[in-house]
C-alpha cells in the first residue's frame, strides 16, 4: 500500500499546524505502468493529536475546476470544534491546483477581456486542448476517477473511514465515492446538489429565471427597495432590450493593473453574470440597484463588478480539467432539441447551452461506468443543504438524491442560495459530524436566515 510523506507546511491566511505532501496515482487506472500525475494533499491535524479519531473529514471543492487546498483558509474556520478531535483532508482533484493542473483560459492575465469576455471563441478552445494534450490525456480527469484517487489517499493516509463533504459540483464526487467505497464513509454532508445526470448547465435558467423573479418581487415588498427602484422589473427588461441591439462600451478599471480600460458588454455576459450573483445572497442584494443604472445609461457599476467577480472566476477555476468533467458527463447528455424547452421566455436562455455543446465537439470524451448515471442507494448517515433560491442547483436535485438514501435528510433553507448559510448551517454541519446522524438534528433556525438587505446606493 503507497503512504504519502507529510511535511511541515504553512497554508497563507491559516494559523495553524498543517502538513502537506503527495501522492502518485495512475493517469488511467486501467492502464498499469502509464503515466502517473501527483495528487497535491493538505491535512490539518486536530487539535487533540495524537489522540484524534481515526475518521477525518475530506472536504471536496466545487467547479468543477476548484483546487480544494486554495480554500483551507477559508474552510477551516466553518468546521469550528469538529475539528478538535478530527483531522480535516484536502485534496486536489486531478486536473486542478497543484494535481497536474489544466490551466486554460484565453486572453493574457491582466487582458480585461478575460474577466469581461463573451465565451471563449471555439479557436480558443482547440489551441488549449492541443497544449494541454502535450501533458495530460484529457480523457482522463473525471469524476469517478477523482474518487478513487480519494480512496487512495485514504489508504495511503491510514484511515479506516472518513466523513465527506462536498459543495456543489463537489457533491458528485461525495456521491460516487459513497457508491464505490460506501464501507468506508461514516457521514456524508451535501451541499447544493449537483448529481451525476445534472445536465450542467442546462438547468440553470429555468432555475436563474426563478431566483430573479423572486427577487425582484421582494424588492416590490420591500418598502426601502421598492421606494429607491419602483420599476425594478421594467428596468430590467429595459437593460436587457438595450443590450439585444448590440455590445455596449464601458470604462472599468482592470482588475489587475489597476488601469481605466474601455471594454465591451454584451447581453450574454450581462445575463450570464447576473446569474453568477444570484448564486450570492448578498451580490443578489444588489441587483436592483445596478440594473437601476444600466437602465439609466450607466452601465459601469454593474461592469465593474462583473469585471472582479469574472477575475475571481478566472483564479479559482481550472477550465480545462472543467472541460474534461462536463464535456463527459454533462453537456454529452444534453440533446439539442432539450434545449428550447428548458430555456425559452428565461433571461438567460439557450446561448450558453449552445455553445457548450459546440465547446464539447471540439473537447475529448472519456469513458464512463455503466453505472455512472444510476441513483446512489445508501444507509450512510448523510445531510443534505439546498437553498430553495439558488439559482444553479435548485431543491429538487436534493430531493431526488435524498430518495434514495436510507438514513439522509434534506434542509431547505427557505431564503438560501447556492451554498449559502452562516453560523446556522455551520452549526448544523459541526453538529451532525459529531454525531454521525441527522435525524435528531434541531434545524429550527433555518427559519431565521434571511436574504441580506437589498443595497440601494
Amino acid at each position: 500500500m503507497p503512504t504519502i510523506a507529510l511535511s511541515p507546511c504553512k497554508i497563507p491566511g491559516l494559523d495553524r499546524e498543517a502538513s502537506c505532501g503527495t501522492l502518485a496515482v495512475p493517469e488511467r487506472g486501467e492502464l498499469p505502468g502509464g503515466r502517473t500525475i501527483p495528487l497535491n494533499v493538505v491535512v490539518i491535524p486536530s487539535l487533540t493529536r495524537p489522540r484524534a479519531l481515526s475518521e477525518p473529514i475530506f472536504s471536496i471543492a466545487g467547479g468543477p475546476g476548484q483546487a480544494a487546498t486554495d480554500s483551507a483558509a477559508r474552510i477551516v474556520p466553518t468546521y469550528g470544534d469538529a475539528l478538535r478531535d478530527r483531522d480535516l483532508v484536502l485534496v486536489d482533484q486531478r486536473g486542478t491546483g497543484k494535481s497536474n493542473p489544466l490551466v486554460c483560459w484565453p486572453y493574457p492575465e491582466s487582458d480585461i477581456r478575460r474577466f469581461l469576455s463573451p465565451p471563449a471563441p471555439l479557436e480558443e478552445i482547440r489551441r488549449c486542448r492541443q497544449t494541454l494534450e502535450q501533458h495530460a490525456d484529457l480523457t482522463a480527469y473525471s469524476t469517478p476517477l477523482a474518487a478513487e484517487d480519494l480512496e487512495a489517499v485514504r489508504g495511503a493516509l491510514g484511515y479506516e473511514r472518513v466523513n465527506l463533504e462536498g459543495g456543489s459540483y463537489g457533491t458528485r464526487v461525495a456521491l460516487e465515492y459513497m457508491k464505490r467505497h460506501g464501507d468506508r464513509v461514516r457521514a456524508a454532508v451535501l451541499s447544493a446538489v449537483s448529481p451525476a445526470g445534472f445536465r450542467n448547465p442546462l438547468p440553470f435558467a429555468r432555475a436563474g429565471q426563478a431566483a430573479l423573479d423572486n427577487l425582484l418581487a421582494a424588492c416590490a415588498a420591500d418598502a426601502r427597495c421598492q421606494r429607491a427602484f419602483p420599476e425594478a422589473k421594467k428596468d430590467f427588461s429595459t437593460v436587457l432590450a438595450r443590450l439585444e441591439r448590440g455590445p455596449v462600451t464601458v470604462s472599468v478599471t482592470n482588475p489587475v493593473t489597476g488601469r481605466r480600460e474601455e471594454a465591451l458588454l454584451g447581453r450574454d455576459l450581462f445575463a450570464t453574470r447576473i446569474h453568477l450573483l444570484l448564486l450570492s445572497s448578498s451580490l443578489a442584494a444588489r441587483i436592483p440597484f445596478l440594473v437601476h443604472r444600466a437602465a439609466a445609461g450607466d452601465f459601469e457599476p454593474f461592469a465593474q463588478l462583473a469585471a472582479e467577480f469574472g477575475r475571481a472566476i478566472v483564479e479559482q477555476i481550472d477550465y480545462g480539467m472543467q472541460l474534461s468533467v462536463l464535456c463527459t458527463e454533462d453537456v454529452a447528455l444534453i440533446k439539442p432539441q432539450d434545449v428550447d424547452p428548458e430555456t425559452k421566455g428565461t433571461f438567460l436562455g439557450g446561448a450558453r447551452v449552445r455553445h457548450m455543446i459546440e465547446v464539447c465537439k471540439e473537447w475529448p470524451q472519456g469513458r464512463l461506468p455503466k453505472d455512472f448515471l444510476a441513483p446512489v442507494q445508501s444507509m450512510t448517515p448523510t445531510l443534505l443543504i439546498s437553498g430553495a433560491l439558488d439559482p444553479a442547483t435548485p431543491p429538487r436535485f436534493g430531493d431526488e438524491v435524498a430518495r434514495h438514501l436510507g438514513r439522509g435528510r434534506h434542509v431547505v433553507i427557505p431564503e438560501g442560495s447556492h451554498v449559502d448559510g452562516g453560523t446556522c448551517i455551520d452549526g448544523l454541519v459541526q453538529q451532525f459530524l459529531k454525531a454521525g446522524s441527522a435525524e435528531s438534528l434541531d434545524i429550527s433556525c433555518v427559519e431565521g436566515i434571511h436574504r441580506p438587505p437589498f443595497f440601494t446606493g
